[in-house]
Order: C-alpha cells, then structure tokens, then sequence
C-alpha cells in the first residue's frame, strides 16, 4: 500500500533568487522544512551549482541533515530546458550534465530527477502583460513540429536511460506554451518515449491557467505515470502559484 507524502521545495524558503551555487541556505532551511511537518524536500540544481555546490561531501552533508529533521529528499530539478536544441554540441553538454544530476540525485539520496520542458525550437513568444494582449509565438519561417519532437522526445529517452542505470524516476513538468502543455500531450510524451521510468510532475497552476480541468487530467494520466503534483493555485488569468485553495483549483474534487 504507498502512502501519499507531502514534500516542500527548497526554493520556496530560500532567498531569491536561490543562493547557490555559493550560499548556504539548504543547509539553514533544512530544520524550518521539517518544522513545518512537512515529510519530503525538493532541490534544485542548475549547470552552475552542478559545477560548483553539489560535491559528494556536500550532497553528504545535506542528506545527513534532511535525516536528523526526519525529512526524506524527494527529488532534484534539473533546470536546463535545451532538450531540442539541434546542435551536437549542445546535446552532448544537456546529456553529460544530466548524469551528473543523477549522480548528485544518488549522492543526495533521491529518488526522481524532475525537469523542465522547452518551447518549440526557435521560437521568441511576446509575453503578455495582462490576458487581453494579443500572443504569439513567433516560430522561424523553417520550423518543423515533428522534427522538433522526435529531437526532443529522443533526447529525452537517453536521460531516462541515463537515469535508469542510477535507479532514478524521471518526472517531467509541463508548462504552458511548451511542447507539452496539456495532458492529451502528456499521454503522447509517456506513449512515444516509453520509459518506464519516465513520468509526470503535475501542477495544477500550470493546468489551471490553460482552463483545463485537473480531475480529468488526472484521470487520463492515471496514478502510475502522476509521480509526483505541484500542489499550487491560480486565477487562470494573471496570477500564478498561489497556495493551494486561494485560485480556482476546486482541491476538493
């Protein structure tokens, strides 16, 4: 029977922006997460803090600390979202750097590896300042949508397999205006990589601000391919990450 535990990233206690890759702050926070009641804390790594803060002695420190507050690390974002970048060279920095996720994921003592997903290729969408402006986004004269997911889709199936080989889950969050947004294209993702270590991270705030109804969305992706929800809020206009019950989340239902 798997009992459902409630987690609070790291980011949200931190100062903004987060600062590492040379401040402190995951070890001060550690106590205020546990305090809080809450059972699991995420991270975040970027290229930098891979580069810079995650070493073996200090991903030991931080793992010894969540475990004298009785908190379990539940998982570590990689964000980078240069998973359809076309260049060699790019993917080659996007894979080399995700396994050094998983390794710092494995030194940390997670279990997931949560990450962003782009937009299409190339694109420069204006970002609206209120919902009656007008929304483009701007795609080159040459863009291919279905060149531009199977870069990504197959990009994505290496770090899964990179992934796999530490035992780790991959969860993906879907923003909007990325490549998979809605949960018909979540079904697609999970359908055409075919991981089974691959998943998805739900929000509902992301849900929400696209008018789309988070119950159904559940039911479509089912209870095996949900790892993990960001349980935020929104007015599904202009105000985003509310706490949950202050938007129009119903999180009754």
């Amino acid at each position: 029977e798997q009992t459902m535990k409630i987690g609070s990233v790291a980011w949200g206690w931190t100062p903004t922006p987060e600062d590492l890759p040379q401040g402190d702050s995951l070890e001060r926070i550690t106590s205020e997460v546990a305090s809080a009641g809450f059972d699991l804390v995420d991270y975040l790594s970027t290229y930098e803090s891979l580069d810079l803060f995650y070493t073996p002695e200090r991903c030991r420190l931080i793992r010894e600390q969540a475990a004298r507050t009785g908190l379990l690390v539940g998982g570590l974002v990689f964000q980078s979202d240069l998973w359809n970048d076309p260049d060699p060279a790019v993917q080659k920095k996007q894979l080399d750097y995700f396994a050094r996720c998983a390794q710092t994921a494995v030194n940390l003592g997670a279990a997931t590896i949560s990450c962003i997903i782009p937009g299409p290729y190339g694109a420069k969408p204006n970002r609206r300042r209120s919902p009656s402006e007008k929304a483009a986004a701007n795609l080159p004269a040459d863009y291919s949508w279905t060149r531009d997911w199977a870069l990504f889709t197959g990009m994505l199936g290496r770090a899964c397999d990179l992934a796999a080989a530490s035992r780790l889950r991959v969860a993906m969050e879907c923003f909007p205006d990325s490549l998979c947004s809605t949960p018909h294209a979540m079904c697609k993702l999970l359908d055409d990589v075919r991981r089974p270590n691959l998943g998805i991270q739900l929000d509902a705030a992301h849900l929400m601000n696209q008018r789309i109804d988070i119950e159904t969305a559940i039911f479509m992706l089912g209870g095996e391919r949900i790892f993990n929800v960001h349980a935020k809020d929104s007015d599904g206009m202009t105000r985003d990450n509310l706490p949950a019950g202050s938007g129009l989340v119903d999180y009754t239902a």
